[in-house]
């Protein structure tokens, strides 16, 4: 018997305005994304858990086989399907996608692991 689970109610009880940059050209200057040409936008409500609002015993430190931590800022939950690198909008902060973990096989949902890094002044940039 396979085992499913079906995050359609998550998906909706904790959604988000969440905007995907995708096919964006440009590049990253000083951890900023800067876009020579604006890419599509396409906005989805999915939940959307910033590292402020996780806790300590959250997925956004995560541990990996060689032993060495990544520092993720947020964790996008969607059942949309989108590659590395895709820029992710959350409230006019924009952040990267480094890493996914593919849940598809027995749910309906991927999570990304997103990045942006924090200047001086303590506002978020990629």
């Amino acid at each position: 018997m396979a085992f499913y689970l079906d995050m359609t109610s998550v998906l909706d009880t904790f959604k988000s305005e969440v905007t995907v940059i995708s096919e964006a050209q440009g590049q990253w200057i000083d951890g900023q994304w800067v876009e020579d040409a604006e890419g599509e936008r396409k906005t989805f409500y999915e939940p959307f858990v910033p590292n402020d609002r996780i806790g300590v015993y959250s997925l956004v430190d995560v541990l990996r086989e060689t032993g060495h931590v990544e520092q993720y800022n947020a964790v996008w939950i969607s059942a949309q399907t989108y590659p590395l690198g895709t820029i992710v909008e959350h409230k006019a902060t924009k952040y990267k996608v480094a890493n996914i973990q593919d849940l598809t096989n027995y749910s309906n949902v991927t999570l990304y692991y997103l990045q942006s890094e924090v200047n001086d002044n303590g506002i978020n940039k990629l």
